[in-house]
């Protein structure tokens, strides 16, 4: 064998060590007490906005990515969500055509204070002064099209029909209902705008643009906006009462294949994606790993946005979940979803949903449970578990529903020895003592579980020295 053969062998086999070591660390590195605990929380709330389903992941700071689905995606025959099927993300698309435009500007292709006149032929009713800031901004007092009430029966009519967004806003336009750079009123005329702009500013279609610039470079592979690009992710099937008899149907069939419908929401929120795709995308803008410093300031710099409850930057708002900033979007077109940034945790957080009865705001508790759970892991994920060598315990199950089991076994002879769970405020939920505890192992149970609210406890044991072990519990 040759040195060139047994030098191109060590380098195999030393790519290979490398891959398997670091598929194992990164397997490591998340919990899966807090998987199971995540899992549990997305179930719960579910149940609690008793809608179809929900899909949801955390893209975390050592790049790990939770998934999880639950409830239907159709009746009949009986399919449930996977994390795998997407989901219409609705107007958190803007973020994503924002950060294109952010890009533009970073290579000085255009400005943000460039007028419209600087990029588009006129159009009745949009005053060519207005800025792409105040597009982005919501700021340019144009009127929102797709509120016409002649747009969405112009869509069925012809359902198969493309529309591209000049023809959308020179049909359904109407006059302007502020003076550009007055006060905020949401419009999605505005990103039909932008959309334009980024096929005069690139050459090409806004679509071809996001995808060159970022699904591909990303592999955010499930990003699919179905009027112009073939889907081949499965489709959450959407829920919408389409006989107006109170009760959601399974509108898959009509829904997904109404193509004027999604062109109509093209740039505006037009895109399908996975929950992890989704997180995976808003933490890595909103880290600001795409853009200068100086345009994620711009971005982030919000104004007073009424009707919402937060404030809106350049495509995207700001709002505080349990005491934490956050950054991103909603989204609402049949389905819904909501998308957030955590800056002080380095995480992002999405959920989507498949059920028109609830909205993007009905999600926000859905991110706030899940942020809860990821706060209370975190708040536990420093303590010892193995703070004495001298006694050894074993606990069955962890994570817990009604009862835990110990099998206990120590060095050395203990007195008394108190053995208790508390919650994370430090209240002691249930304490069983013993006395002359042995070396042999020894059976401890915590029955009657069953009504303590999901979440992490604490698992002590005590001896007259003080704290001998602590054990984190999930149930």
């Amino acid at each position: 064998m040759t040195m060139k053969i047994i030098k191109f062998f060590r380098i195999i086999l030393l790519a290979i060590f490398l891959s398997v070591s670091i598929k194992s660390s990164y397997s490591q590195s998340f919990s899966p007490v807090l998987d199971s605990l995540l899992d549990r929380t997305l179930d719960s709330m579910q149940i609690v906005l008793g809608n179809k389903s929900l899909s949801a992941a955390i893209e975390m700071p050592n790049n790990f990515n939770w998934a999880h689905a639950t409830g239907i995606s159709s009746g009949n025959p009986l399919v449930n969500v996977q994390p795998s099927d997407v989901y219409l993300i609705g107007s958190v698309t803007k973020t994503i055509i924002a950060a294109c435009i952010f890009q533009l500007v970073d290579s000085s292709v255009l400005s943000l204070d460039d007028s419209l006149y600087q990029w588009l032929d006129t159009i009745q009713y949009v005053n060519p002064h207005i800025t792409i800031r105040q597009l982005l901004r919501h700021q340019s007092g144009l009127y929102d099209v797709l509120n016409n009430p002649q747009c969405q029966p112009a869509l069925l009519a012809d359902q198969d029909s493309i529309w591209a967004p000049a023809d959308l806003i020179s049909t359904f336009i109407l006059p302007p209902i502020n003076v550009p750079g007055s006060v905020w009123s949401y419009c999605n005329t505005n990103y039909f705008l932008l959309g334009m702009i980024i096929k005069s500013a690139t050459g090409n279609e806004f679509y071809t643009v996001l995808r060159n610039k970022f699904y591909t470079q990303l592999q955010l592979n499930t990003f699919t906006i179905p009027a112009y690009e073939t889907v081949t992710s499965p489709v959450a099937h959407v829920w919408i009462d389409l006989n107006a008899d109170g009760i959601v149907d399974d509108a898959h069939n009509f829904y997904f294949n109404w193509l004027s419908l999604n062109a109509a929401g093209g740039a505006a929120g037009g895109y399908y994606a996975t929950a992890s795709d989704l997180s995976k995308w808003m933490r890595t803008y909103m880290r600001g790993d795409l853009h200068s410093t100086q345009m994620m300031t711009e971005a982030k710099t919000t104004i007073t946005a009424p009707g919402i409850p937060g404030t809106y930057g350049l495509g995207l708002m700001k709002k505080t979940f349990l005491g934490l900033q956050a950054y991103g979007h909603g989204g609402d077109l049949s389905y819904s979803a909501s998308s957030w940034y955590f800056p002080d945790r380095d995480i992002s957080i999405s959920v989507l949903n498949n059920d028109s009865r609830n909205n993007s705001w009905t999600l926000v508790p859905v991110v706030t449970a899940l942020l809860k759970t990821y706060n209370d892991w975190l708040l536990t994920s420093n303590i010892n578990e193995s703070a004495s060598e001298n006694i050894q315990v074993n606990v069955f199950p962890n994570p817990f529903t009604d009862h835990i089991t110990l099998s206990l076994n120590s060095n050395q002879i203990y007195k008394h020895l108190k053995c208790e769970i508390v919650n994370l405020l430090g209240e002691k939920i249930s304490v069983t003592e013993l006395s002359n505890v042995l070396s042999s192992d020894q059976t401890i149970q915590f029955k009657n579980l069953a009504d303590l609210p999901t979440g992490i406890y604490i698992l002590n044991f005590l001896s007259e020295e003080g704290v001998l072990k602590s054990i984190k519990l999930a149930k």
